[in-house]
């Protein structure tokens, strides 16, 4: 009976560290890609809260756009975008160009929320030092109503190019049935970096 007990113990905390260390897995996997505070959301919001920006939603442009570099290589793993109200069911594509190699690195058709940023996962994307790199957010089905191709975006007093930690971003464009209207301001499209 106590050779019986001992081995029940002996399951019971094998278990219990098993089952812990697939909690910390799984913990550790959530934070590699944390959207929380990322670094493009620090350099929006400092530009942002400057005097002379405004962080306003415009520019009736199908295209918004902006170039980057990072400062060390780096993995994004998310894309964060905010939908008009009216066009919370209405796909955007969003685009990521390697602009050094000429190279499409990622697009996709999405869907987002229009109350908040929210975030789709997409599979690792490499971005390495010495690159330039354009991310682009495209609504081209508008309705017949070109206001519905506004977006969030600071503009103001913005001199590029504009660091915030690992993030250079070094210009923007705003086009499509119209423009281009060149480094006018930043588009609130958000790119999270694997931590």
């Amino acid at each position: 009976m106590k050779l019986t007990f001992n081995y029940l113990l002996l399951f019971i905390s094998s278990s219990i560290v098993i089952s812990c260390n697939d909690d910390a897995t799984i913990a550790n996997n959530t934070q590699q890609c944390d959207s929380t505070n990322t670094t493009f959301n620090q350099l929006y919001n400092n530009l942002a809260n400057a005097s002379n920006n405004q962080d306003v939603i415009t520019m009736d442009l199908e295209s918004h756009t902006y170039t980057f570099e990072v400062l060390s290589n780096k993995t994004i793993c998310k894309i964060g975008y905010q939908s008009l109200p009216t066009f919370n069911t209405t796909p955007y594509v969003i685009e990521i160009h390697d602009n050094t190699s000429n190279t499409p690195l990622y697009s996709g058709s999405h869907v987002f929320s229009s109350t908040s940023t929210s975030y789709i996962a997409i599979n690792p994307i490499q971005v390495v030092t010495g690159h330039s790199y354009t991310i682009k957010r495209i609504q081209t089905n508008w309705n017949g109503n070109i206001e519905n191709t506004i977006g969030r975006l600071v503009n103001g007093n913005i001199t590029f190019p504009v660091i915030q930690g690992d993030l250079k971003v070094t210009g923007s464009s705003f086009y499509g049935t119209g423009g281009p209207s060149d480094d006018w301001g930043i588009p609130y499209i958000d790119i999270v970096f694997e931590n």
